[in-house]
């Protein structure tokens, strides 16, 4: 299943404007959070904020992580380990993931920076996996 509209291994920027095209509904802006928030979804409004401060390889992780509480109907963060394992099973192709699991030894700062997504994200899919077998 396909949990968004775009495809989850493009940069952060085209996924953005394929998403005007692809999900006229939804408005994404960048916003400042004071907090350690990245983003957030808003289902009323259907409406997904990115702190603007973050790097283009975290808003990008951002989106897709708030893509999939959208795609749930999420209307509050209580589902909030469910979102994170379906967004890293977006974000992270298996083949590409085991590449770079030999190539690095399993590091995850240098499989993150090889999978174009946040160490968080590499944690995540890990936990999948091991709760997947």
């Amino acid at each position: 299943m396909t949990a968004i509209p775009v495809d989850a291994h493009a940069n952060y920027g085209p996924m953005r404007m394929l998403l005007y095209r692809v999900a006229p509904g939804l408005t994404v802006a960048s916003s400042l959070f004071d907090d350690d928030t990245n983003g957030m979804y808003d289902r009323d409004d259907d409406t997904i904020l990115i702190d603007r401060r973050m790097t283009y390889t975290r808003k990008r992780c951002t989106l897709v992580h708030e893509l999939v509480h959208r795609m749930y109907g999420d209307d509050d963060h209580t589902r909030e380990h469910r979102c994170r394992m379906t967004a890293a099973r977006e974000l992270i192709n298996p083949a590409e993931y085991a590449l770079a699991e030999r190539m690095y030894e399993g590091d995850k700062w240098l499989m993150a920076d090889e999978l174009n997504v946040t160490p968080e994200i590499i944690d995540d899919y890990r936990e999948w996996l091991h709760d997947s077998r």
